[in-house]
C-alpha cells in the first residue's frame, strides 16, 4: 500500500473514534485567512464527513459564529490544526468560549490539534476554561501532544491530520529542481531562511476584501448572519486557497519546508520533501508518530542550508 493510501486508511480508522455516534454536526473555526494548511485541514474534514455520511448542518468562521450556537443540541466541531495553547490568543479565546458557553448536554469535538503550551497562562487557561468542559471529545495529532494533556483531558484520541482524507492531490508537472517554503511567523525556528524562499501567499484581492468584511463581524455582530457562507461556499473558498498552495509547491520536484502542511500537502502530491523542524518540532513529532512503515518520500535536515545542499 502506498504512503498516501496507508495514511488515509489510518486516518479513517482513527476518525471513526473521534466522530463515534455523530450523524450531523456544526463546523466552527472554518479558516478564513490565507494559511493554506488550515484550508487543507478543513477540506479533509469535509471529505471525511461526505464519505461517512455525516451531515454538516452549518459552518462558521470565528468572526461569524452566531450567539444561538450556544443553545445547540447538535454536536459542535472545532477545526483541527494550529496549537493549544498560548501562541494564538484569538483562537484560544474562541475555543475556550465554546467550551464554557455551549450547552452542557451538547458534545463539543476538538478535531486533531498540536499541543504546545507556549506560556503558563495559556496552559492554565486551557485547563480551567477548556479541559473542564463535561461533554468534550478531544483529538491530538502526535504522541508528544498526547503526553502533554495526560491527566488534563479525559480519554484524548490520537489521530492524524485531516489532510490525509484528501488522498492524492493533483498538480502540474514541476518546473524546477526544488522550491523552498519557509515560515515567517512566531513558529519559525530557522536562522538561515534563504532569500529565494517564500511563505504562503496572501489571498487575491477579491477574496481578501470579502474576508475582511466577514472579520468586521467581530465588531458588528449583526453583520454575521448576512456575510457568513453556506457549507458549499466555504468549501469553494478553502479549495481556492489550497490550489494556490499546490501551485506554489508543485513548481519543485522537491519541496524544502519547515511548515507541517507544506510537508503533508507535498507528500499528498507525490513530491519529494526535505523537512526542517519549526521551533516546537511540529514536523518531526508528527513524522515520529505516524510515518513508521508508510515510507513517505521525506528526509529531515537540521537547517535550510543543509536541506538545499541535499536538494541541489
Amino acid at each position: 500500500m502506498s504512503y498516501i493510501d496507508a495514511m488515509k486508511s489510518i486516518a479513517t480508522d482513527r476518525y471513526a473514534e473521534v466522530y463515534k455516534g455523530v450523524s450531523r454536526l456544526i463546523f466552527t473555526d472554518f479558516p478564513d485567512y490565507p494559511n493554506v494548511g488550515d484550508s487543507a485541514i478543513a477540506l479533509g474534514q469535509l471529505n471525511y464527513f461526505k464519505e461517512q455520511g455525516i451531515s454538516v448542518k452549518s459552518a462558521y468562521c470565528i468572526a461569524t459564529l452566531p450567539k444561538n450556537i450556544f443553545e445547540s443540541r447538535v454536536p459542535v466541531m472545532i477545526n483541527g490544526g494550529g496549537n493549544i495553547a498560548g501562541l494564538f490568543d484569538g483562537i484560544d479565546d474562541h475555543r475556550n468560549r465554546l467550551a464554557q458557553e455551549l450547552h452542557d448536554d451538547t458534545l463539543l469535538i476538538q478535531a486533531p490539534q498540536s499541543v504546545h503550551f507556549a506560556s503558563a497562562k495559556g496552559r492554565s487557561r486551557f485547563i480551567d476554561e477548556f479541559a473542564s468542559r463535561p461533554n468534550l471529545r478531544m483529538a491530538v495529532r502526535d504522541r508528544t501532544a498526547l503526553d502533554e494533556i495526560a491527566g488534563i483531558i479525559s480519554d484524548p484520541i490520537l489521530a492524524p491530520d485531516a489532510v490525509h482524507h484528501l488522498g492524492h492531490i493533483p498538480s502540474d508537472p514541476p518546473t524546477s529542481k526544488y522550491v523552498v517554503l519557509a515560515r515567517r511567523d512566531q513558529e519559525s525556528g530557522a536562522s538561515d531562511v534563504p532569500i529565494e524562499s517564500f511563505d504562503w501567499k496572501k489571498d487575491d484581492r477579491r477574496l481578501s476584501v470579502t474576508s475582511s468584511i466577514r472579520w468586521k463581524s467581530l465588531r458588528i455582530p449583526a453583520l454575521a448572519k448576512y456575510v457568513n457562507k453556506s457549507v458549499a461556499q466555504w468549501e469553494e473558498i478553502a479549495e481556492s486557497r489550497l490550489q494556490r498552495g499546490v501551485n506554489l509547491l508543485g513548481q519543485g520536484e522537491t519541496v524544502v519546508t519547515d511548515r507541517l502542511h507544506a510537508m503533508l500537502i507535498s507528500l499528498q502530491m507525490g513530491r519529494q520533501v526535505i523537512a526542517i523542524d519549526n521551533n516546537n518540532r511540529k514536523l518531526s513529532k508528527y513524522a515520529d508518530t505516524w510515518f513508521g512503515n508508510t515510507q513517505p518520500a521525506i528526509q529531515f535536515a537540521s537547517s535550510f542550508s543543509e536541506a538545499i545542499k541535499i536538494a541541489g
